[in-house]
């Protein structure tokens, strides 16, 4: 057997490829969102799943004041937008969706601007939320589910995106 570092062997684990959003979907200076690959279902009854994310982000602010979220599974024809606008640049001083040619809807049933093109969006209530070294973990009830697209998801992988088969 090889011996790998923590921290490489962590990094070898495949992650879903997601943008979390939160936020006033009709007011560009209060909505955001941000890419994350450190998510996962946490519970079947409730339905519940978390989400890893820097308490520093400004995502994380807009969960916390609006207290919901949504989850959008990136495809291919999100991956640009993923990487280069929800994973690079911050929302505190851009609309990541105008930047990303992206009109947000309206959640179903919860305050969040959602993605209407991913391939699956999680309308989530945040109910939780832990301390886990430099990340918080959030915890959210799934309330509403639906897709947006037929498209593949990907996952993250190695440090890249490859497509699930």
């Amino acid at each position: 057997m090889q011996e790998l570092d923590p921290i490489t062997a962590i990094d070898l684990v495949p992650h879903p490829l997601v943008i979390v959003t939160a936020g006033d979907p009709e007011k560009p200076g209060k909505r955001g969102g941000m890419t994350a690959a450190w998510v996962s279902r946490v519970s079947w009854n409730p339905p519940l799943i978390a989400v890893a994310i820097a308490p520093t982000r400004y995502t994380y602010q807009l969960i916390k004041e609006f207290k919901a979220f949504a989850i959008h599974v990136v495809s291919k024809s999100l991956e640009k937008v993923a990487m280069e606008v929800f994973g690079s640049l911050s929302g505190r001083d851009i609309d990541k969706f105008s930047v990303a040619g992206i009109t947000p809807a309206k959640a179903k049933s919860v305050k969040v601007p959602v993605i209407p093109t991913a391939p699956l969006i999680l309308e989530c209530r945040l109910v939780a939320e832990y301390p886990a070294g430099d990340h918080i973990i959030v915890v959210g009830e799934v309330v509403k589910a639906y897709r947006g697209s037929n498209e593949k998801p990907l996952v993250w992988y190695e440090d890249r995106s490859a497509e699930v088969v």
